[in-house]
């Protein structure tokens, strides 16, 4: 291994583009597309594999947050930095799809009775209320999570589902923050001892080694790949290994190994589909990290715009799809063929997603992202007063 330029590691700008729209166009297929999505040719399907996009996110958390979180800052400091970062651009995105149902309550049912999915009429939100609204902001999105995917497994029962989210993506917003506090949590322990550390991350293993929880751990041990130049191709294998693994989701050793693990673990995969999914998301994204030769496509300037969008993206696309896109796609349903009418549903999906990623990113993640950066400066004078009155 050799060093690379100093800087950002732009070819994961390129990547969590890339999953991005990955997310984006899981949601558009489902919704207009409900045969193809379910039943096309499996290398097709990697297209729009969401699931193992969002897999993909947590393991460059892991491994991004890693050098972020070993910088000389309180332990409290550096939470509170993660948290703002999170919930500004979550509380604006709450806010956004709350505008927009409120405007369109019904225009994915309407929809819905067109492109026949069941996924996209199956969603109960209705028209919001502003006890809704400060819920998901103050609760649900981040801090408790929704019932079919908390980590307060006790908590369940009392939380709203998933489908009733104002921006379904949310639900993976809850496993970000806690994921960012079990690296925040392992850096801190390595600064302290090795074998604290390792033992830490092999708890993290035994406790929940086949739930999405482990992904950041991963990335977190991945941590020391970022920013340097591999001198050997092993990276192919393993993009090759994570493409197939996300194109098929049936493999029956992978589900062996998940129920034998599943016995121990306090939180685990619940099937073999996220299971699978997951591991495809290891293998792409460490294949990403130990293969120069996808390195100049993922570094284009196309894909690290989507990279910095990615974020914004992420939390704007789903509103948008499920009120405007819908809405337009019923009103030209009896003007235009089915194939045309779904590829307009697509370009005004894109543009309108793009165009609010664009505002959003420059108008909230921006200034988010800034703001968490001053917390800690915030803190330093204190203690340097704190150390001179010891002194």
């Amino acid at each position: 291994m050799t060093p690379m330029r100093s800087g950002k590691v732009e070819y994961i700008e390129g990547l969590r583009g890339l999953a991005a729209m990955q997310v984006v166009a899981l949601h558009f297929v489902t919704a207009f597309a409900p045969i193809a999505a379910d039943h096309a040719w499996a290398p097709l399907r990697v297209l729009w594999d969401g699931h193992t996009a969002v897999y993909v996110f947590f393991v460059i958390s892991g491994a991004v947050l890693t050098p972020s979180l070993a910088r000389p800052n309180p332990f409290l400091g550096k939470l509170a930095k993660r948290i703002v970062r999170l919930a500004v651009p979550v509380a604006a995105a709450a806010a956004f799809a709350f505008l927009l149902i409120a405007l369109l309550p019904d225009a994915h049912r309407a929809a819905s009775a067109i492109s026949g999915s069941a996924w996209l009429a199956m969603d109960s939100s209705g028209a919001p209320t502003f006890a809704h609204l400060a819920r998901e902001i103050g609760l649900d999105s981040l801090l408790l999570g929704y019932s079919d995917s908390t980590l307060l497994a006790p908590l369940a029962p009392a939380l709203p589902p998933m489908q009733d989210s104002l921006d379904a993506p949310f639900w993976s917003l809850h496993l970000e923050l806690y994921g960012s506090l079990l690296i925040l949590v392992l850096v801190t322990l390595r600064a302290r001892s090795t074998w604290l550390h390792r033992a830490a991350a092999a708890a993290a293993a035994l406790a929940f080694g086949t739930h999405p929880m482990f992904l950041f751990v991963l990335g977190h041990l991945a941590a020391p790949l970022l920013g340097r130049r591999p001198a050997f191709r092993f990276g192919a294998m393993l993009l090759v290994l994570g493409l197939a693994m996300s194109a098929t989701k049936d493999w029956g050793l992978l589900e062996t190994i998940r129920v034998g693990f599943a016995r121990t673990e306090l939180a685990s995969a619940p099937n073999l589909y996220q299971f699978q999914s997951q591991l495809a998301a290891v293998a792409l994204t460490l294949g990403v990290l130990t293969c120069p030769l996808v390195w100049p496509v993922l570094e284009s300037a196309p894909f690290r715009r989507l990279g910095r969008l990615s974020f914004s993206v992420y939390l704007v696309h789903f509103p948008i799809l499920f009120t405007l896109v819908c809405a337009a796609f019923a009103s030209l349903s009896g003007v235009l063929p089915y194939a045309a009418l779904v590829l307009a549903a697509l370009a005004l999906f894109l543009a309108l997603t793009l165009i609010a990623a664009s505002a959003f990113e420059r108008w909230i993640d921006r200034p988010a992202i800034a703001l968490s950066r001053r917390l800690p400066r915030a803190s330093r004078p204190a203690q340097r007063r704190s150390h001179r009155k010891e002194a």
